[in-house]
C-alpha cells in the first residue's frame, strides 16, 4: 500500500529500493540506452509483448504492447520512463508529436517519467503529468489513481468538467474516477498496492531519486 512514513524512514525507504534493484543483477545505466530504447528488466510469470512470450533482457520499443497473466509481474524501462506492470495488465506506451501516451486497457501500473508531456489514459479517464511518478488501476467500474509526487490534470472522460488539477508531493490527492452517470464521478481515495520502496527501485532504473527522500 502507500507508504507515506515519517522522515527517518527515508533512509530505509533508499536502502531497501536499492537492494530490490539489485535483486535485478547487472543492468546498463540508461545513460547507455538510446533515448527511446527499451529493456524489459524483469518479468516473472506470464509476460508477453505483442503477444510473444517476453524474458528480461528483451527490447521493448514505442507503439509496442505489454501484457501479463495471473500471477505475472513486468519491470521495464522505455527511455527515461520506468514501469511496473501487476499481474492482468495490458499497457500500450507510444510517442507522438504532443508527447508520450500511456494507454492502460486493464490492471495496474507504477510508473515514473523523466519531465516531458505524459498522458494516461484508462476506459474511464485521462491523466496530463509532466515529470512526474503515478500509480493508476484501470477497472471496469472505476480507475484509481495516485499522483505519488509531481504535478498533474485529472479528467474524468464521464465528465471532463469535473477535471481536477494536483500538486502532491507524497501521496497527497489519490482520486478514484466512476463511469459516466455516477455522482459524484470522481472522489477522494486511498490507494494502495504501491510502495515507496517500488518508485526508489524504479526511478535507480533510469539513473534517479524520488523527490521524497531529501524530506
Amino acid at each position: 500500500m502507500c507508504t507515506c512514513g515519517k522522515s527517518g524512514q527515508s533512509r530505509r525507504r533508499l536502502l531497501t529500493g536499492m537492494a530490490a534493484l539489485a535483486a535485478f543483477g547487472r543492468l546498463r545505466p540508461a545513460s547507455a540506452m538510446a533515448p527511446d530504447g527499451g529493456t524489459l528488466r524483469q518479468g516473472s510469470g506470464d509476460v508477453r509483448v505483442n503477444g510473444q512470450s517476453a524474458e528480461a533482457g528483451n527490447t521493448i520499443a514505442s507503439g509496442d504492447k505489454v501484457t501479463t497473466g495471473p500471477g505475472g509481474q513486468a519491470v521495464f524501462t522505455l527511455g527515461d520512463d520506468a514501469f511496473l506492470l501487476r499481474s492482468d495488465g495490458t499497457v500500450t506506451i507510444s510517442d507522438g508529436r504532443d508527447g508520450r501516451e500511456i494507454n492502460l486497457d486493464s490492471g495496474r501500473l507504477l510508473s515514473v517519467f523523466g519531465p516531458k508531456r505524459i498522458t494516461l489514459k484508462t476506459p474511464l479517464a485521462s491523466v496530463g503529468i509532466r515529470g512526474t511518478a503515478v500509480y493508476l488501476e484501470s477497472h471496469p467500474a472505476q480507475t484509481n489513481i495516485c499522483v505519488c509526487y509531481g504535478h498533474a490534470v485529472m479528467i474524468p472522460k464521464g465528465d471532463p468538467g469535473k477535471a481536477e488539477e494536483v500538486q502532491t508531493r507524497h501521496h497527497d490527492a489519490p482520486r478514484r474516477i466512476h463511469p459516466p452517470g455516477r455522482s459524484p464521478v470522481m472522489e477522494p481515495y486511498m490507494v494502495v498496492d504501491h510502495t515507496d520502496e517500488e518508485l526508489v527501485m524504479l526511478e535507480a532504473l533510469v539513473g534517479r531519486m524520488p523527490p521524497f527522500l531529501s524530506k
